[in-house]
């Protein structure tokens, strides 16, 4: 008897979008106290520590994608041809997405362009959630995948992410940018100032207009994470009973 592998690796890809919104809900909140305790070496440090398991989340999955790619692993016969580029196309940005993040985080570079190629993805998820849910296969019959609902939920919340990733990138950017005593409201025409070297003693006492801009991506991160894991625990026992 031949060999035949397992290719069925949707079990797989949900477990690493699980694990990539635990990690960025938990940095996210680790950098919010940094900055809250006034300390930009330490929310330097954070986001350079995260950088370690993003990245891996991100050549993981972007070598998952690829294979999703280029091998098309979801058979038509098997009703889930759809699945190809359903979640390969988003796979692939949310690895692109991964890598991106890594590498600004670890060499210390302005968040801003990560957080704007972040909305850019979410966006695109978006619109492949919404599809995905909304297209008739059949009549009667809505939704691209065998789990419309669970899918469509895990999109939105990935593309909600995404989208405030780039209010909040801004914020920490300034806040790197202009480090002091006191928070610095925010004007186009000021120039930052040099970075501080230790924290200020003394908590920070922020403007409504940083919750305003950063309390949301941390949010849809933590719904990200519980949608995957929901997701997660609704497919994985039909996966690893049906290999091919």
């Amino acid at each position: 008897m031949a060999f035949t592998p397992f290719v069925d690796d949707l079990g797989f890809i949900v477990a690493l979008i699980l694990a990539a919104a635990g990690v960025f809900t938990w940095v996210s909140v680790r950098a919010f106290l940094a900055i809250f305790r006034n300390d930009p070496k330490a929310l330097r440090g954070i986001l350079k520590t995260s950088a370690v398991p993003v990245g891996t989340i991100g050549v993981t999955s972007l070598l998952m994608g690829l294979y999703t790619e280029f091998t098309w692993p979801f058979l038509l016969s098997d009703g889930l041809g759809s699945y190809d580029i359903f979640f390969g196309d988003v796979l692939m940005i949310f690895a692109m997405v991964m890598i991106v993040y890594s590498v600004v985080a670890f060499f210390g570079l302005k968040l801003e362009y990560a957080g704007l190629f972040a909305l850019i993805g979410g966006t695109t998820t978006a619109w492949y959630g919404y599809w995905g849910y909304t297209t008739l296969v059949k009549p009667g019959v809505l939704g691209l995948t065998k789990d419309p609902l669970e899918t469509f939920l895990l999109y939105l919340a990935f593309a909600a992410a995404g989208f405030f990733a780039l209010p909040a990138s801004l914020a920490v950017d300034w806040y790197l940018e202009h480090p002091g005593p006191t928070w610095t409201p925010f004007r186009f025409a000021l120039r930052p100032v040099a970075e501080m070297t230790a924290p200020v003693e003394g908590r920070f006492k922020l403007p409504i207009s940083f919750y305003l801009a950063t309390v949301w991506f941390p949010l849809f991160a933590f719904l990200a994470f519980v949608a995957a894991w929901f997701y997660m625990g609704s497919i994985l026992p039909g996966h690893l009973t049906s290999p091919p």
